[in-house]
């Protein structure tokens, strides 16, 4: 295996000569290659596999946190103004009760997942959800998927170099033996 990315996934290595493959690696058979190569894809498609459900779920946050986003703005506008907010709050399904909020308070609560909820000052609430918004993670990921697909495509093409190699190589020992067989019976 080759480096690894800075999230420490490991790069497949092309393997430009068999023959100097699989000496360095101490081995006489392409067996031990094929299963070790084998090896790495499938842990190359789990990380994949997993990598797409992280993306997936990320983006389904982002709607609700833009959302939540927008709502932090709109109490700091009222509290800014002096005003109060009117709203229904959701008391079970299709259950509202209207309310008036003081936004004076400075104070909101936002679920950050796992049934916790965290009491944050305006501001404070403002920067955790810009900076949730803005997060790098997304992009994370889509580098942490290319860099994967990169290395499950040179795993392929590796494992498809031995098994060629193999075969050429029984082909030459069965002309060797054939070629042999004609020389004996002259």
């Amino acid at each position: 295996m080759g480096e690894r990315n800075p999230r420490g996934i490991p790069s497949a290595v092309f393997v430009d000569s068999v023959d100097s493959f699989m000496s360095t690696c101490g081995v006489k058979t392409i067996d031990p290659l094929v299963g070790a190569l084998q090896q790495m894809y499938s842990k190359y498609k789990f990380m994949e596999t997993s990598l797409q459900k992280s993306r997936e779920t990320f983006n389904r946050k982002i709607p609700d946190t833009e959302k939540d986003l927008a709502i932090v703005r709109h109490v700091i506008t009222k509290r800014d103004a002096g005003e109060t907010l009117k709203t229904h709050f959701n008391m079970a399904d299709n259950v509202y009760a209207k309310a008036e909020v003081d936004c004076s308070v400075g104070k909101v609560c936002i679920w950050l997942g796992a049934h916790v909820m965290v009491e944050y000052e305006y501001e404070e609430a403002l920067k955790l959800l810009e900076k949730n918004v803005a997060s790098a993670t997304e992009k994370l990921i889509e580098e942490d998927l290319f860099f994967l697909r990169d290395s499950i495509i040179t795993t392929e093409v590796n494992i498809a170099r031995i098994f060629n190699y193999d075969v050429r190589r029984r082909r030459l020992e069965q002309d060797s033996k054939l070629v042999v067989g004609v020389d004996e019976e002259k």
